[in-house]
């Protein structure tokens, strides 16, 4: 009986603390790999590329399901010779990427902007990286207005900056970190 009591009270500790884990797979740390890409876990993630789109990159992107249980696929929107590509996944997630040829820092650019409207927002950066922010906004109080959450991420492919970002209204806390994990992860296309 002490025996089955002891392995009761063990697998019920292992229980709650595996269900009492906080999952931050999405929010983990980036190591680059041998070949210079980054390593980052891919839980409830899909590698699309962007080459069919005319951009050399690759980036991992969340599996979203529909009410009924099926996958909602990427809808990739691009027209010839612009320099912008939509990420559309469901009715939250969408993803902007800018081509910026030759124009650097624009984290560092973005940031000033931000600041520049300490008048109107309250920011609080969760990531606040030289190529990466991850920050919530609130108006400030006597504005009224709930809270929203924003990225702001840049990579060079081949000598060129591309950024990559949500909307400017920003989104949901959950669907702002899936969009933090697809910045991590982009990266040139392996042909």
């Amino acid at each position: 009986m002490r025996k089955f009591l002891t392995a009761l009270i063990v697998f019920g500790g292992l229980v709650f603390s595996c269900t009492n884990a906080k999952d931050d797979s999405h929010m983990v740390e980036n190591k680059n790999n041998e070949h210079g890409y980054v390593e980052l876990d891919s839980f409830e993630m899909n590698e699309i590329s962007l080459l069919d789109y005319d951009l050399n990159m690759s980036l991992m992107v969340p599996i979203i399901g529909s009410a009924s249980g099926t996958e909602i696929k990427p809808e990739i929107i691009h027209d010839d010779g612009d320099y912008l590509w939509y990420i559309n996944i469901g009715k939250y997630f969408h993803l902007v990427i800018e081509d910026y040829a030759k124009e650097f820092n624009k984290v560092t650019t973005e940031k000033k902007r931000i600041a520049a409207k300490k008048d109107i927002f309250k920011v609080e950066y969760i990531i606040d990286r030289n190529n990466l922010i991850f920050y919530k906004r609130n108006l400030l109080a006597d504005q009224g207005g709930k809270s929203t959450f924003h990225c702001y991420g840049e990579i060079r492919i081949d000598g060129y900056n591309f950024v990559l970002r949500s909307e400017k209204s920003g989104s949901y806390q959950p669907i702002i970190q899936d969009m933090v994990t697809t910045i991590k992860s982009a990266k040139k296309s392996v042909k």
